[in-house]
């Protein structure tokens, strides 16, 4: 595990009440942000077959691998241009990709805007784990089991970051990373689409130039109104399609990234939201993930936005903070 150097009472008492799932970590200017430990794993731990071997791109950096990974717990806010990650506030929202990704690295090394690679392992995880992880997708409370409430913002269908019950977590715990699913979308890091093709660093090497980073020989294809992985691009055009529905071009060798960066699903697997893409040429679109408090069904661990530039920026669109030590 990374060594920490600051102990400190507050860093105790949650990862004692967490049973060590969380810790609290310190930006530059001295602000606690709560982080939940993820201790590495391997794809085969997923699924049996269709992820390939060996340890998730989310714990190898610069082919380095890494023995955790510390995500954010809550969705993050803004302190004196540094993201934090605390529980029971208002999330920081209507901030564009490049804004958001410097708000994070501005709270000290190893910090960084979540990875698509990070996102990818967790649901990934959360569904080989059996769990169904909901949150607030109806304006306030879950659409699927409307039972479950989280604490609104006044004049606003947004939650307060973690309000919501354990089923809003990553791991349906107490403890897990709150309201990956709904209540605002979350800029990621590490994928991009150009004209439709799909590009992502090798591994979570999350600082590397944009300029570096790899076409996958997989590209957004639209057939019949719906996006698909191929391998070439016959129609340009922007849609959507429920994730579990996507499909592939027959014949396409579908790289082992795609699955594993969460790009089309494996076999057998049901992961609940939808997929909007655009292979416009020459247009550049950014990630946003998860859903927003109004997305009922099409929100999910799945859900994805291939569909706007890094200048978008509203009032349901937020982000969270990621470190690696």
């Amino acid at each position: 595990m990374t060594e920490i150097i600051v102990i400190d009472p507050l860093r105790k008492s949650v990862e004692r009440a967490s049973g060590g799932k969380q810790t609290v970590l310190w930006t530059k200017s001295g602000f606690p942000t709560y982080m939940n430990i993820i201790p590495q794993f391997r794809l085969e731990e997923l699924h049996p077959t269709a992820l390939g071997t060996g340890v998730h791109p989310a714990f190898i950096v610069d082919g380095v691998e890494k023995p955790e990974i510390f995500i954010g717990t809550y969705q993050a806010v803004l302190q004196d241009g540094e993201a934090i990650s605390l529980p029971g506030q208002d999330p920081a929202t209507s901030i564009n990709f490049d804004t958001a990704r410097q708000a994070c690295k501005n709270a000290g090394p190893g910090f960084h805007l979540m990875t698509n690679w990070e996102w990818a392992a967790l649901a990934l995880q959360a569904i080989a784990n059996g769990c169904d992880v909901r949150g607030n997708t109806d304006c306030g409370r879950s659409h699927s089991n409307r039972d479950e409430i989280g604490k609104p913002l006044p004049g606003s269908q947004t939650t307060r970051t973690g309000s919501g019950p354990a089923s809003w977590r990553h791991d349906g715990t107490e403890h897990g990373i709150a309201d990956m699913v709904g209540n605002i979308w979350e800029w990621v890091d590490g994928l991009k689409l150009m004209s439709g093709r799909i590009i992502i660093p090798k591994d979570n090497a999350y600082g590397l130039d944009e300029l570096q980073w790899s076409a996958t020989g997989a590209c957004f294809d639209i057939v019949d109104g719906y996006p698909h992985i191929s391998d070439s691009i016959t129609n340009e055009d922007y849609d959507s399609v429920m994730f579990r529905d996507m499909t592939a071009n027959p014949g396409f060798e579908i790289p082992l990234a795609i699955r594993q960066a969460l790009l089309l699903a494996c076999p057998g697997i049901q992961m609940p939201g939808r997929v909007w893409a655009d292979n416009s040429e020459d247009f550049e679109a950014l990630p946003i993930r998860g859903g927003g408090w109004n997305d009922g069904s099409h929100a999910g661990l799945a859900a994805l936005y291939l569909f706007f530039g890094r200048s978008y920026a509203v009032s349901g669109l937020g982000f969270r903070p990621a470190f690696i030590g």
